[in-house]
């Protein structure tokens, strides 16, 4: 009996692991340039950065964050003009304390610049 109850807690734990053992996630390289940004910042100076760009990325017009778990977040951005969604990601390495943002569109040929527009945008409300 004692070792079924066991063995369900341990099931339980896998299945709906608590975020607190969430690690940092490692984001996918850009593939194209023409419609994706990626950048890496040292964060060592800010008490708490994720939480600092969920306030920020909470602010963008079009924005909804549609995941945090741990040290990652991922919104969807969706265009005022032509409705088209890009995925921004973020991840949180809290032993190198580094940031790695990346913003890509998922349809198109191109996005004229605004994935790179708004990596930057948010590195500035960050770090200055």
């Amino acid at each position: 009996m004692r070792t079924s109850l066991v063995g369900i807690l341990f099931l339980v734990g896998l299945i709906f692991p608590s975020p607190s053992y969430a690690s940092h996630v490692e984001l996918e390289p850009c593939i194209e340039i023409k419609y994706c940004a990626i950048a890496e910042w040292d964060v060592k100076s800010i008490n708490e950065p994720l939480k600092e760009v969920q306030a920020i990325v909470k602010n963008i017009p079009g924005s909804e964050i549609v995941e945090i778990d741990g040290d990652y977040m991922h919104a969807e951005v969706v265009s005022k003009n032509m409705e088209f969604v890009d995925d921004l990601e973020v991840s949180y390495s809290p032993d190198t304390k580094k940031l790695v943002i990346r913003s890509e569109a998922r349809e198109g040929k191109g996005d004229f610049g605004v994935n790179q527009k708004r990596v930057d945008s948010i590195k500035k409300d960050l770090l200055f």
